[in-house]
């Protein structure tokens, strides 16, 4: 899913450490996660056929490249016997209490995360990061007009995602029943950044996108807790101690080299009243749009620039400086960490006459350091945003 940002705790400190390698998406809107992550990123429906006959480098040189992987004119991917294989595991960060209304027509009502009226939720980002040897290949939803059974299109994220591929519920400690459950999580599965300098560097070109599908080895997939459907509904829900379990790839669909590691668990506490948050990246109440809404939002990296220098940076082609897919929004913050509308350097929505966005500043007096975040016009979509800085 999703998209590219940074988490909080130690998992943040890790990821900060990816350099250029992260993305910005979210299947994230996430970018998929602040600074490193890309997400569920809502993606347009014309991107989502890929010609496989087409060149892919390094495809003469290393025979297990998993774009080479066609058992059946396309539509199947198998790992060629002596291949390294993925290994795939559930890291859950950024627990968010949430309450909110949902209208009867409301994107997650009819794709069935929940229903209508006042609902009490528990968000969660959940990273994916493949720590096997050999890279997850998934591959495109559609080759030649022919869409693969194995996804689904998502009407709320605008793009296709894998079936099936995470299962969320929450349990009581005592007795490990179940007293809330997810909903059957589908995703778009790409690139949202290096897991925690593991994976080798790779071109923009290369990276797995929502459409042409994948992880590569030392990288991660972020589904960002700001998205769409990213929760365990907890309405009535007494207050108390529980534990989130995660189950990943349970099917056995996509081929692992170890599949105990595909189940994590989390303890959380709920309390009897949603707590007072003024932090930009927590998820919006509401269906809010626009770039000067203050929640969101997603992390996406810290960078250095040149004192009294001019800055362009942006995931818009037209504009020279990266590529987006969806709507995404960017917004520019002095020194290191998120910040509200108030504060921000710079913030942008559409430039060079796209919906992606760009925007050029000069490089602040704080350390000479900004942080780039980036969110969804409409808080919870899905976006790509793969940034770039001039």
């Amino acid at each position: 899913m999703r998209w590219w940002m940074v988490f909080g705790g130690a998992l943040a400190g890790a990821l900060a450490g990816c350099g250029d390698d992260v993305p910005v998406g979210s299947d994230a809107g996430r970018t998929d996660l602040g600074g490193d992550v890309a997400m569920d990123l809502g993606a347009r429906d014309v991107a989502t056929s890929v010609d496989l006959d087409a060149s892919v480098p390094g495809d003469v040189l290393d025979p297990c490249n998993p774009r080479l992987r066609r058992a059946d004119g396309g539509t199947a991917f198998t790992v060629r016997p002596g291949c390294p294989l993925p290994n795939l595991v559930p890291v859950i960060e950024r627990v968010q209490i949430q309450s909110r209304t949902f209208a009867d027509g409301s994107c997650e009502v009819m794709e069935g995360c929940t229903v209508p009226g006042h609902r009490r939720l528990l968000r969660f980002d959940l990273v994916t990061p493949n720590i096997g040897d050999g890279d997850l290949y998934v591959g495109p939803p559609v080759t030649d007009n022919r869409p693969d059974g194995r996804f689904e299109y998502g009407t709320c994220h605008m793009h296709w995602h894998f079936r099936g591929y995470a299962d969320y519920t929450l349990e009581s400690p005592a007795d490990g029943g179940v007293v809330g459950r997810g909903h059957k999580q589908s995703f778009c599965l790409l690139d949202s950044g290096r897991y925690m300098g593991m994976g080798a560097s790779n071109p923009q070109s290369g990276l797995f996108t929502c459409a042409d599908q994948g992880i590569h080895a030392g990288w991660y997939d972020l589904y960002d807790r700001a998205l769409d459907c990213q929760y365990v509904d907890i309405t009535d829900l007494p207050p108390g101690h529980y534990r989130l379990r995660v189950r990943i790839n349970e099917l056995r669909g996509l081929e692992e080299s170890n599949y105990a590691d595909d189940e994590t668990t989390q303890d959380v506490d709920i309390p009897a009243t949603d707590p007072v948050s003024m932090d930009p990246t927590d998820a919006c109440p509401s269906d809010l749009t626009g770039a000067a809404r203050d929640c969101g939002w997603e992390v996406n990296r810290g960078l250095t620039c040149t004192p009294g220098s001019t800055v362009t940076v942006g995931c818009n082609a037209s504009c020279g400086a990266g590529s987006c897919v969806g709507n995404p929004m960017i917004r520019i913050c002095s020194g290191d960490g998120p910040c509200t509308h108030a504060l921000a350097v710079a913030e942008n929505d559409d430039a060079c006459g796209n919906s992606c966005p760009s925007v050029t500043f000069p490089c602040p007096l704080i350390r000479n350091r900004y942080t780039v975040m980036t969110g969804g016009f409409r808080a919870g979509a899905a976006y790509e945003c793969r940034i770039a800085a001039q």
